[in-house]
């Protein structure tokens, strides 16, 4: 990019003012401290080094807050790190008991357990097989094993297959390996299930059949972070010569830091976890050109041959290497993905009642504004409501909380609130316009209106802030108030503006009976 004279004349002027600027800082600085430090000559021992240990003291905290500013963050989170240990059967039980004790189907988790334990139980060893569509999975499970016997097994409500085999090995070991649906067949859906399927193997087996595409690297990075022995298996190997097989394999274990562990590893004792790569070929058709002796050519489909011997050997190997830790495996994998299932319904469920308890909330608002007699009384019942409402709240998330807190949140959020109700006033009234013949009532209606829009931004921002911090943190939350005070505003308002027509229609038809 030129720049051009007058500007370069005016960067030079710019870079020599502010060089002359510091060293008069300097030059002043140095002399209040040689000014400072002869003062202090003069003074008795005891000040003298009482000065100078104030001086050190306030250095220190700095320095220490600094460190604690510039740290705290990442040492905080490689404690949060270090610091978790996988769930135990006894956990798991004790969460299943405390969300059924909440009125949650317990039901899956259920089956989950009692499939780990008939695994267990036999002593197999699950061995997923992951990939994309047509990359030859299912071939190369029946070219491990042509007479093994299979089942079928249909879950979560899906259509789509999983294919479970079970393959007694010449060493004993006892296997079950699951053909997986290929990753762009699931449409979203069936992507999480073969994710927990994953999760649930002992070992993961990638299956590609060229080069790796972006979404297959991601796929395998993801993976990885299961912290579970993975294979990439490349079908096809007769496309590839010994040159090209070594660097492959060079490129994608570079990828993978040996000295570092999954996040999700167990943390016990074993070889490094990096990828293992082999070439296989499963069989199936491939073209090739046949030259008659007079020339002539002609395109013809032959069988490839098949050599999985490679990906047996490996797996043998794995399994040798590993089997102590993988037994522990089994029951480490499941205990995590029914740890992270009851996360998600208790997620769902704090959700969906949080919504109950917001709309209940609300619409207790809205009739004690309509309910309101005399100037002030409404602030009086809302500040009673408003109370209410976040202690059911809190008690949802099991989120202890203060009367004192409740309170600094309400202060927090009326500073926020100031500058947008006279928007909110305006929107109120109009909304009440499509509901022509309320007369003088108009100004009572819009005020309910206001303030079942405040309550319903109110109980939204306390639920979202308590389950994303675990706790009623005032400022946050007011912030979020202020945010969703004035999201989605029209429809919001119209909503609610037939609420309180409603309310005040019924209100009216009982006072006109008992009239």
């Amino acid at each position: 990019m030129k720049i051009s004279k007058n500007l370069r004349w005016i960067l030079a002027a710019a870079i020599i003012f502010g060089s002359l600027m510091f060293l008069l800082f300097v030059f002043y600085a140095t002399q209040s401290a040689f000014d400072v430090w002869d003062r202090l000559q003069r003074l008795p021992s005891g000040l003298f080094y009482l000065y100078l240990g104030l001086i050190g003291f306030v250095l220190l905290a700095s320095l220490g807050l600094a460190f604690k500013l510039i740290l705290g963050s990442s040492r905080s989170g490689a404690t949060r790190l270090s610091s978790t240990t996988p769930a135990t059967a006894e956990q798991i039980e004790a969460e299943i008991k405390q969300i059924e004790a909440a009125g949650m189907d317990i039901s899956p988790f259920k089956a989950e357990l009692a499939r780990l334990t008939a695994r267990k139980e036999t002593g197999q060893i699950n061995i997923a097989f992951f990939g994309e569509v047509s990359t030859g999975k299912s071939s190369i499970i029946k070219a491990l094993l042509p007479d093994a016997g299979v089942e079928i097994s249909l879950r979560g409500g899906s259509t789509r297959e999983i294919h479970e085999y079970l393959w007694q090995t010449e060493a004993g070991d006892r296997l079950l390996l699951t053909d997986l649906p290929g990753r762009n067949e699931a449409e979203g859906f069936l992507d999480e299930l073969a994710r927990d399927e994953a999760i649930r193997a002992q070992i993961v087996v990638y299956v590609v059949d060229s080069d790796l595409s972006r979404s297959q690297f991601e796929d395998i990075q993801e993976l990885y972070t299961f912290g579970k022995p993975l294979i990439i298996a490349f079908n096809k190997s007769d496309l590839y010569t010994d040159t090209e097989k070594q660097q492959l394999q060079a490129r994608i274990q570079s990828r993978f830091d040996s000295t570092t562990q999954p996040a999700n590893a167990e943390t016990v004792a074993k070889p490094a976890l990096i990828p293992q790569v082999v070439f296989i070929q499963s069989g199936g058709l491939e073209e090739v050109v046949r030259v008659y002796p007079d020339g002539r050519e002609e395109t013809v489909q032959r069988q490839r041959k098949v050599d999985v011997s490679a990906l047996s050997s490996r797996l043998q190997t794995e399994i040798d290497s590993r089997i102590e830790w993988l037994d522990r495996l089994r029951d480490a994998s499941v205990f995590s993905l029914v740890h992270s299932k009851l996360d998600e319904t208790r997620a769902s469920f704090r959700r969906e009642q949080a919504e109950k308890i917001v709309r209940s909330g609300t619409r207790n608002a809205v009739i004690g504004a309509l309910a309101a007699i005399s100037p002030g009384t409404d602030l009086l019942i809302q500040g009673v409501i408003g109370t209410r409402m976040v202690q059911e709240l809190c008690k949802l998330y099991d989120v202890p909380v203060k009367q004192i807190d409740i309170d600094q949140f309400f202060d927090f959020s009326q500073n926020q609130m100031k500058k947008s109700i006279p928007l909110i006033l305006a929107v109120a009234g109009n909304g009440l316009k499509a509901f022509p013949g309320l007369g003088t009532v108009a100004g009572g209606l819009v005020h309910a209106v206001a303030y079942g829009l405040i309550f319903d931004a109110l109980g939204h921002a306390v639920a979202l802030t308590l389950e994303q911090r675990g706790a009623l943190k005032a400022a946050p939350a007011a912030l979020k108030f202020r945010e969703m005070l004035s999201g989605n505003l029209e429809e919001r308002t119209k909503t609610l503006a037939r609420l309180v027509v409603d309310q005040y229609q019924t209100k009216d038809s009982e006072r006109g009976d008992r009239e």
